[in-house]
């Protein structure tokens, strides 16, 4: 694996880093394949969301090559740097805009800004950090992703962003853009006649709620047959606990899983 510590340092200072040559040319494939398929699955349900985009969601319930890449090690180290050994993955989507969408407005993922602490500022922020995986090349006419570096330490107002402010994430299929949650961005318009298909893994730290409830959707073959990695990333090492009877407590049963805090340990039956 490449040395890390360049992309760490563009994290801290730029909010973003980008991991060229991340996925070879057969994953490429492989996801859009897997992407076209479910689109086509799903194309019967109606979305007010982005006219014109295809969107879908829980993409590691879907494709072994989804599972495959949110676990791959450059990928890992990047989240691992902002989140936190334990991250958790809150959700794997996809976003492919097609001719004629326009330009998304600028936002920060997960809403307002929050400046750094003046201490330790990894074991609070950011609370969360988003993977874009380009699998088209990303270009000024198919929509390319627009981002304002240096944002995620900076509280403007998104109205107040001059253009010379932004740039344009452009790039070959296979290459990922990491982004501290709270970095100014926002998708361009399409104006050609091919869809841009890309993925998006975001990530938080355990304590955040994701988006998508993993302990509950993914099939009990595949949580079985997981890397421990995987678990985690699922949610299953850090989910909250039930009470099924009095003192009793449990958590969704898969090998490796355990819960936040142990509430049977030390606690006698009657």
């Amino acid at each position: 694996m490449e040395d890390m510590e360049r992309h760490f340092r563009e994290l801290d200072e730029l909010g973003y880093t980008i991991l060229e040559d991340f996925l070879t040319s057969k994953q490429v494939e492989e996801a859009i394949l897997a992407l076209e398929e479910i689109y086509e699955c799903e194309k019967d349900v109606v979305s007010l969301h982005e006219p014109n985009t295809k969107r879908t969601f829980n993409l590691t319930s879907r494709a072994e090559i989804f599972r495959q890449i949110i676990q791959l090690p450059r990928l890992v180290a990047c989240m691992e740097y902002l989140l936190g050994s334990d991250y958790i993955l809150s959700d794997m989507g996809g976003r492919s805009p097609m001719r004629g969408v326009s330009s998304q407005g600028l936002h920060r993922d997960g809403g307002i800004f929050i400046p750094n602490p003046p201490y330790n500022v990894h074991a609070i922020l950011p609370l969360a950090a988003q993977s874009m995986f380009a699998l088209s090349e990303f270009t000024p006419d198919n929509g390319a992703t627009r981002f304002v570096p240096g944002s995620h330490i900076r509280d403007i107002d998104l109205g107040a962003v001059r253009p010379g402010e932004e740039r344009l994430f452009i790039c070959s299929p296979g290459t990922v853009l990491i982004y501290d949650n709270r970095l100014i961005h926002g998708g361009g318009p399409n104006t050609i006649d091919e869809i841009r298909y890309s993925i998006q893994g975001f990530c938080c730290r355990k304590y955040i709620k994701p988006f998508c409830d993993h302990t509950r959707s993914i099939p009990r073959d595949l949580i079985e047959s997981a890397s421990p990695l995987l678990r985690r990333l699922w949610g299953f090492e850090y989910q909250s606990a039930w009470e099924e009877s009095p003192r009793d407590f449990k958590v969704m049963e898969a090998s490796g899983a355990k819960p936040v805090f142990d509430f049977n340990h030390g606690i006698g039956r009657q």
